[in-house]
């Protein structure tokens, strides 16, 4: 997955932006973008080498994260990188947000610090990855709630919270952009509406659902504080799935909180004695990630690839 990544040209929809980055920065012009992406790019020019090599140099960044996390949290490696690549975290993060994949990693790597309540460490994790994309700083307070013992009546709440917003939702939205980001005033974000992606809600439910059934035959492993950290994520990206569609770029926050899944399902089929049910659960899950994949690959870019060879 990782040559892949790395040695693909021209494919997906952020190659060309990333490129037209890398131009900026060699010519001196002012460039805004992430701070840590942005020394990539400087070390790139000055060692006197093509862009090819932020793709190299970043792709090996996300995937060794990738790896450690697996190593670290999954029960069962193998099934951890397939559940990575069906739920369509190979196809959006790999081949095409390269740097939110490496801000997505830190992102991961910092939940063990989560578990075992060291707020410092999981604060340096967070600030590194925020330096790769912004968006990881929204997960600072969560240190203070993933790990929490939270009814299913309070998820229902806070979906019954978020709903009425799309009610009021241009001048929240333009409020937000005029302080924090005002470049995106004139952008179609500002227009965003309510919507549901069914291909990409028929998977986060069929993932939640299962997910679900596991904990119910073994409420222990909800229970237990460090698969809480991930119960927990699994239904906030959920709900978010469900219910804050019209955040801009809301599947960039559904990743921080969803993708534990990538280790917590696997960790939760190894308490099911049953064999043709763990095999069940597994095709559920893998056929509404295919069928998501199928219907949005175009969307992608992704159809036609080409490597630098």
């Amino acid at each position: 997955m990782y040559l892949v990544n790395s040695c693909m040209s021209y494919v997906g929809n952020d190659y060309i932006n990333y490129y037209r980055y890398y131009q900026n920065i060699a010519a001196g012009r002012e460039q805004d973008v992430d701070i840590a992406y942005k020394l990539i790019n400087i070390f790139v020019i000055r060692a006197g080498l093509d862009f090819q090599w932020v793709y190299f140099i970043t792709c090996f960044l996300a995937y060794g994260l990738l790896i450690l996390c697996i190593w670290k949290y999954s029960k069962n490696y193998a099934l951890s990188y397939l559940l990575f690549f069906f739920g369509g975290y190979f196809f959006l993060l790999g081949l095409n947000q390269i740097r939110q994949f490496v801000s997505m990693g830190m992102i991961l790597w910092g939940i063990q610090y989560i578990q075992n309540r060291k707020f410092w460490k999981y604060l340096v994790c967070v600030c590194i990855a925020g330096l790769f994309h912004f968006t990881a700083f929204i997960m600072i307070p969560f240190y203070f709630i993933l790990n929490k013992k939270i009814k299913f009546s309070m998820y229902f709440v806070i979906s019954m919270c978020a709903l009425p917003i799309n009610f009021f939702l241009t001048d929240i939205l333009t409020f937000l952009f005029k302080t924090f980001l005002p470049r995106y005033l004139q952008s179609n974000y500002i227009s965003k509406t309510y919507s549901l992606n069914v291909p990409y809600l028929t998977m986060i439910l069929m993932t939640t659902v299962v997910t679900l059934i596991l904990v119910a035959r073994s409420p222990k492993e909800r229970c237990d504080e460090k698969n809480r950290v991930y119960f927990n994520g699994v239904m906030i990206g959920a709900v978010i799935a469900m219910f804050c569609t019209w955040i801009p770029e809301y599947q960039r926050f559904v990743y921080y909180f969803f993708m534990g899944e990538i280790f917590f399902l696997p960790n939760l089929l190894k308490t099911e004695e049953s064999r043709w049910k763990k095999i069940l659960l597994i095709l559920i899950v893998i056929a509404a990630d295919m069928v998501y994949l199928v219907t949005t690959a175009g969307e992608m870019n992704v159809l036609t690839y080409r490597s630098i060879f």
